[in-house]
């Protein structure tokens, strides 16, 4: 999937990051070009959940028969997590980003 053919299910925002991704790290191949398409994935099941939610008003019926906040809002929240996760791994700190950490901790980096 070195080309720019996206599969049908990817919404926009998930090939913005795909391309993103490509853009910073184009030397992508074998296992880490295989997790930044499975962090594509888990954004567009997220993608897909959120509509699921959104459908129901963000509201499911519980055992009891209460009103609880929808199944599939965790999921996209646990979906969006872990692809965060994978891509955080594929793209080193940045040095504005370290900057930023540097003046959030007090100039000390871990």
């Amino acid at each position: 999937m070195t080309d720019t053919h996206y599969p049908d299910h990817w919404p926009t925002a998930t090939i913005d990051t795909y391309d993103s991704v490509m853009a910073e790290s184009p030397e992508l191949s074998g296992a880490a070009y295989q997790s930044l398409v499975e962090a594509c994935e888990l954004l567009a099941v997220a993608y897909s959940l959120d509509a699921v939610a959104k459908a129901a008003n963000y509201v499911s019926k519980g055992s009891m028969g209460q009103d609880v906040l929808h199944p599939a809002v965790a999921e996209a929240r646990l979906s969006r997590t872990e692809a965060a996760r994978i891509l955080a791994r594929l793209i080193g700190p940045t040095s504005k980003g370290q900057a930023l950490a540097r003046a959030r901790h007090g100039g000390v980096l871990r």
